[in-house]
């Protein structure tokens, strides 16, 4: 089994659905016909690494993304998130400078509710598609395999002072890089009803079963499967910090529109970049 590690700044699946008198976590799924979409832009730079087995370098990612979710009636909801992405990297070593454009990782998912009091209980099932780009790329926008992740979510509404979730997944990876085990901690709070806040610590751990875990090539990423993208190391743990405010401007009518602005900062990980962003984008309620 294999996995990979896709940079948490562009893993957008985590957004979450609100309503007019609270900010909900994931574990909640929406009534039938009812959803959640945001179109995002995020900008991430890096000019550090964490660990000592990869090359100093600078990474920009620019990423426009689309996230969907609509209950499906039963407690189920599907869901997804479509990137397209502008990326640059320069390694010091060589002052080598490659990029790449287009389109990555497609994911898409289904969620069930199993209970709302006096907690909420849900699992989720997420597949993710490597179709619409070439990992032969000099600067590949993803691993260019299949990943399967299961995932448990807790949520549990704190009435006027906002609500909490909790989330635990594992990823397989269908080839070479390791497995991921995967967590989230989260706290959301309405100020009013049209401003809420939001943060969330999101980590990604290393499952330590990547098939190039005992080859020379871990000593240097860059040599694997042709990949110069140093975000998509074969083994690495990444956790991040996200901060966010949003502003609903018609919370009480079905189908309002939003603007959300998130920054996001690695605090912690191994093998990987360190860096920092933000991202912009618009949501709409229906």
């Amino acid at each position: 089994m294999s996995i990979n590690k896709l940079p948490t700044q562009i893993l957008l699946g985590t957004l979450c659905l609100w309503c007019s008198t609270a900010v909900h976590s994931g574990a909640w799924v929406p009534a039938e016909g009812d959803g959640y979409a945001k179109w995002g832009y995020a900008y991430y730079n890096s000019d550090e690494v964490f660990g000592d087995t990869l090359q100093d370098a600078e990474f920009t990612g620019i990423n426009y993304s689309f996230y969907g979710e609509e209950g499906l009636g039963k407690n189920w909801a599907v869901f997804g998130t479509l990137l397209y992405q502008d990326l640059e990297q320069t390694t010091f070593a060589d002052d080598n400078t490659t990029s790449s454009t287009g389109f990555g990782d497609l994911e898409l998912g289904l969620r069930y509710q199993w209970m709302a009091n006096p907690f909420v209980l849900a699992t989720s099932f997420l597949i993710k598609s490597p179709n619409l780009y070439d990992d032969t790329d000099t600067l590949p926008r993803g691993n260019g395999q299949e990943d399967y992740e299961v995932k448990v979510l807790f949520g549990k509404s704190l009435n006027k002072f906002g609500y909490m979730g909790v989330e635990f997944g594992y990823r397989v990876r269908s080839s070479d890089p390791s497995d991921e085990y995967r967590y989230l901690l989260e706290y959301g709070i309405s100020v009013n009803k049209n401003l809420y806040l939001r943060t969330k610590l999101d980590a990604i751990i290393s499952a330590g079963n990547s098939d190039m875990a005992d080859s020379e090539d871990m000593a240097d990423p860059m040599d694997t499967d042709g990949s110069a993208n140093l975000l998509l190391a074969p083994e690495f743990d990444l956790g991040k910090l996200e901060l966010t405010a949003g502003w609903m401007f018609t919370p009480e009518r079905s189908g309002s529109w939003g603007v959300e602005f998130t920054y996001n900062h690695d605090l912690f990980g191994e093998d990987t970049l360190r860096g920092s962003g933000y991202q912009i984008g618009l949501t709409r309620k229906y």
